[in-house]
């Protein structure tokens, strides 16, 4: 008997008549409704047969099977034929019921907890075994010290991702290091300080990489995130703290993986690595930031060499998001707070900017760490035996400041170009901090400011705009610091004629503006007055020969040329006399004030209610003037000191001369002072007291 049966429903069938005609199929046919349901029946038995087969006849499948736990054998046409709810409870009731265990938890393990055993001479043993056996391997010997590192921390918890976004950087950047016992940081610093920076560098990227894996690029800590290898922390930070210069030298690396290191995730973990090497050196954080951080908030386009080593699959343009901005300079400002503060009355400069921004000289930045490290630049041994020197703050970062902060299309919103403008006052006053000792190429500067001046629109004659502006005040700073620029100036006139004309325009538009480096060193003014009479040299050919744009640019050169000449001339005459007046009066008033009569008789003067009202306005104007009175005497000394030279022969020739005539001249003068005496005397007196 079949499991399937056919249900007869008792609709009337449309086809009575076609099926009334024959009751048995025709040869070929096949019956639909019995085959199909024949063909279930085959596979549920076959199905059975190998569920059947499949179970070993044993006695303890047997007693499984009796106290319901074992699968149950068919045995009949009805118990195969159970409904599916049944099966599944039969399948539940086979399953063993199985008790979970709960899992022990391990004991959290702190860094300082895991570096409370480890030994001084325990990582002495490790160095001299490494060196030992790596001789000629710096970089082994850092991978097998890293890994003994690793090893020791690897049962250590540190939430660095969430310190990172959740804590002020300069919080964390002790973390883990701190925990580090001294005596053992002393030794791997010590050893890290005598290998070689390069192999110290690529070795630091190689620790970079994998510490990346643990740091989201996206910055969700809240997903399933590696815990951070606290051991490779500690390692790197060790590392850029004993030498600087091997991130320094990661600068290019760092800005071709763009988002990969300064991703909103990853900016932090960046500003960190930073922070690392202004622990030794603040001027490194600065350089490093003008070099990776400073080209994405600007947007710049990465030059052709780079664009060559950098993934097809990366843009040849970086560009930061506004968060990242605002955080990088926010950093930047950290950095340069150091260097000086604004003083009580500020005052505003050209650029309608507080003063000390400006590079004023009531600046003090001399005094700072950061301003003498710039002087110097950053040195660092290169494999030959020989130091490279590279400027804290680049020519090409100012610039690039300049041209993007007056450019219309910059990205940058207006308070984000506000900030940059005032740093960069700051940073420029770095700059040429380093051009007196080799820390700053002036050369390059002024190759740099007449590319500007070369792109910059509008026509050759008069002033530019503010790109212009800055041009022009760098060109004057590198002749004063560095009489070798003018030679760069000298021989790229011709070349860009262009732009050397619309720079000596703006010159003589905005003078005397500008020209206190020239004015306060007759080097420097010698300098360049002579180096005004080769450029009208150099493009004398075009006044005659030349045409159209060219010949314009030579007549405008040479008017400007000319002009700049002459003041500078009149401009030392004039000065010379002020400067001769001025020392003539002092020396009256000097007589005076060593005069014993004449003391006596200011004295008398101040006590009158006229002398105390001429004091009180006296010391109200000593008042006003005093935040310019260091501008003002750093003005006046080098005159000064040029005119006491000049005329020191003359008052030695006429001094036995003038001797008699001065004799006379102070029998006179202490008469008319003991008349002067009597009567503001005569003025102070009580009424009533009589003045003998």
């Amino acid at each position: 008997m079949s499991q399937w049966q056919t249900v007869k429903s008792n609709k009337p069938d449309v086809k009575k008549k076609r099926s009334s005609e024959s009751t048995v199929a025709p040869a070929g046919r096949i019956e639909t409704t019995d085959s199909v349901f024949s063909a279930l029946d085959n596979w549920y038995d076959n199905k059975q047969e190998q569920r059947g087969s499949h179970q070993k006849p044993s006695e303890a499948s047997d007693m499984s099977q009796l106290n319901g736990k074992g699968p149950a054998s068919v045995t009949s046409e009805d118990s195969s034929s159970s409904h599916a709810p049944h099966a599944v409870e039969q399948k539940a009731r086979q399953e063993p019921s199985k008790a979970k265990k709960p899992k022990a938890k391990r004991p959290k393990v702190t860094p300082s907890q895991a570096a409370s055993g480890l030994d001084s001479s325990q990582f002495a043993e490790l160095l001299a075994s490494v060196q030992h056996s790596y001789p000629d391997n710096q970089l082994s010997q850092l991978q097998t010290v890293g890994d003994h590192l690793l090893t020791a921390f690897q049962t250590s918890e540190l939430p660095f991702n969430k310190m990172l976004n959740d804590q002020p950087l300069e919080k964390i950047t002790d973390v883990p290091l701190q925990d580090l016992p001294q005596e053992v940081k002393h030794i791997l610093e010590k050893y890290a300080a005598q290998l070689d920076v390069h192999i110290v560098s690529q070795f630091v990227q190689n620790i970079l990489e994998a510490v990346l894996e643990t740091v989201p690029l996206d910055g969700n800590v809240k997903n399933g995130i590696p815990k951070a290898k606290v051991g490779l922390l500690i390692f790197l930070s060790l590392l850029l703290r004993a030498a600087p210069a091997a991130l320094l030298l990661r600068s290019q690396a760092l800005l071709l993986g763009g988002k990969t290191y300064s991703g909103p995730g990853r900016l932090y973990l960046l500003l960190w690595l930073i922070n690392q090497t202004v622990r030794c050196n603040p001027a490194m954080g600065v350089a490093i930031w003008l070099r990776v951080l400073l080209p994405q908030i600007l947007g710049m386009q990465l030059p052709s060499v780079m664009q060559k080593t950098a993934s097809a699959a990366e843009p040849a343009v970086l560009i930061m998001t506004p968060q990242g901005i605002g955080t990088s300079l926010d950093y930047l400002a950290g950095l340069l707070s150091s260097m000086h503060e604004p003083p009580l009355q500020q005052h505003t400069n050209d650029h309608g900017f507080p003063e000390w921004h400006g590079g004023s000289a009531n600046l003090g930045a001399s005094n700072s760490v950061l301003h003498r490290l710039s002087a110097i630049g950053l040195r660092y041994p290169e494999p030959d035996n020989t130091h490279m020197v590279e400027a804290v703050v680049p020519p090409a970062a100012l610039e690039a400041i300049v041209r993007s902060q007056f450019s219309e299309s910059s990205h940058l919103q207006i308070k984000q170009r506000i900030r940059l403008l005032k740093q960069y006052e700051v940073l420029r006053e770095l700059a040429f901090a380093g051009a007196r000792q080799g820390g700053f190429s002036c050369e390059e500067s002024i190759r740099l400011a007449l590319d500007t001046a070369v792109m910059a629109e509008g026509p050759y004659e008069g002033g530019g705009d503010e790109s212009m502006d800055q041009a022009a005040r760098n060109v004057l700073c590198c002749i004063a610091y560095d009489s070798q620029a003018a030679f760069v100036w000298e021989s790229r006139h011709k070349q860009q004629l262009k732009g050397s004309t619309r720079v000596l325009q703006h010159l003589l538009h905005v003078y005397p503006r500008h020209f206190q480096p020239i004015q306060t060193s007759a080097q420097a003014k010698a300098t360049m007055i002579r180096m005004l009479q080769v450029l009208r040299q150099r493009h004398h050919n075009q006044l005659t020969t030349g045409k159209g744009w060219a010949r314009s640019c030579a007549k405008a050169s040479e008017a400007a040329s000319l002009a700049l000449q002459q003041k500078l001339r009149n401009r030392s005459s004039t000065v010379g006399a002020w400067v001769m007046l001025s020392l003539l009066v002092g020396l009256a008033v000097m007589a005076l004030a060593y005069n014993p009569e004449a003391q006596e008789a200011f004295h008398a003067l101040s006590q009158t209610s006229a002398g105390q009202q001429v004091l009180a306005a006296a010391h109200s104007v000593q008042v006003k003037i005093a935040p310019y009175s260091d501008a003002v005497r750093e003005f006046v000394t080098p005159y000064v000191q040029q005119a006491s030279a000049r005329v020191a022969p003359a008052l030695n020739s006429v001094k036995a001369q003038i001797t008699p005539c001065a004799q006379q001249m102070g029998k006179y003068l202490s008469a008319s002072l003991q008349q002067v005496k009597a009567s503001l005397q005569s003025l102070t007196a009580p009424s009533g007291q009589v003045v003998s």
